[in-house]
């Protein structure tokens, strides 16, 4: 089955790209952004399409193409720059996501796996945990726009029978993300060290916030592409990433035990600490994925940091 990656440039995309290359299969990207150092090495084994998803002949004429029987639906505004700019996240993630299911539609796609999030999470939670039942009540322009897709992707699943299946992922930690948004801090407090420079984390010290190392949250999205349709039936499924969740102040005093040099202090910002509040306190329940189709975690706080500055010591040029 050949596959196409929205947001296939983006972070998580690209690292989803070179885990499909080691298995034999051969991605398609598509991108409003070019091809990073990431992939440069494996250029001749994907193909690339700069384009919208927001323009659904472009996203058609891809599918149509390339042959593409297979979606993974990353493509998308994050956190911050939709709360700064909810018009055009309303454009990328609400009106991208339904030219992605439509576009499948006619092409005739047979699975979609959608990129979905834990802060579609947010208001209204009595308990101090978060399963699949959970209410969904979100407060941020992002994760309304995710509920969104999530809704109308099992929309397309009963109407058109179209194999829509998703992970609410926790906030991703890896090397090389550019973009920022309410939890970035959990990747800059480890790589603003690697290059020898200060950072500030805008949280409080006790912020709690789920968060997955990206190679545990590229390999959710492949295993749940291959899993069996017979063992689908929660369909979108939270993932608790490394549990129990640590806090701020936790991170930091991981980090400078094994960066000593590493200089990191906080400057809570009202905005991010408000963002983070509620998905803080609570206990992501994965139970679903684990049982559907055997998802479990492989990375630790402190296997999470050991592996961050291996990667980046090894491949600091993809990470520039």
């Amino acid at each position: 089955m050949k596959y196409l990656i929205t947001g296939g440039c983006g972070f998580l995309g690209t690292s989803l790209a070179r885990l499909m290359i080691r298995e034999g299969a051969r991605p398609v990207l598509l991108d409003v952004a070019p091809l990073g150092p990431m992939l440069q090495d494996v250029r001749d084994r994907l193909d690339y399409v700069r384009g919208s998803q927001t323009n659904l002949s472009v996203v058609l004429n891809c599918l149509r193409e390339h042959s593409v029987k297979g979606v993974f639906h990353l493509g998308g505004m994050l956190s911050a720059p939709s709360e700064q700019d909810p018009w055009s996240a309303f454009d990328v993630n609400v009106v991208g996501t339904y030219n992605v299911l439509e576009a499948c539609r006619i092409a005739g796609v047979d699975q979609v796996v959608y990129g979905s999030t834990v802060a579609v999470y947010s208001r209204g939670i009595r308990t101090d945990f978060i399963d699949d039942d959970t209410l969904q009540r979100p407060t941020s322009m992002y994760g309304t726009t995710k509920v969104f897709g999530e809704l109308l992707g099992r929309f397309y699943r009963r109407k058109f029978g179209l194999d829509f299946r998703g992970v609410r992922i926790p906030s991703v930690v890896g090397p090389g993300a550019k973009t920022a948004h309410m939890s970035i801090y959990n990747a800059w407090a480890i790589e603003y060290p690697l290059r020898g420079k200060p950072y500030r984390l805008l949280c409080e010290p006790e912020t709690r916030c789920p968060v997955i190392y990206f190679k545990d949250a590229a390999r959710s999205l492949w295993e749940l592409s291959q899993a069996p349709a017979s063992r689908i039936e929660t369909v979108v499924y939270n993932l608790a990433g490394i549990t129990p969740a640590f806090s701020a102040r936790e991170l930091v005093e991981h980090v400078r035990e094994r960066l000593p040099e590493a200089d990191l202090d906080f400057r809570p910002d009202p905005l991010i600490v408000e963002l983070l509040r509620e998905l803080g306190r609570l206990r992501i329940v994965d139970d679903a994925a684990r049982n559907e189709w055997g998802w479990s975690a492989r990375y630790g706080l402190e296997e999470m940091i050991e592996d961050f500055i291996q990667e980046f010591s090894r491949h600091g040029a993809w990470y520039a």
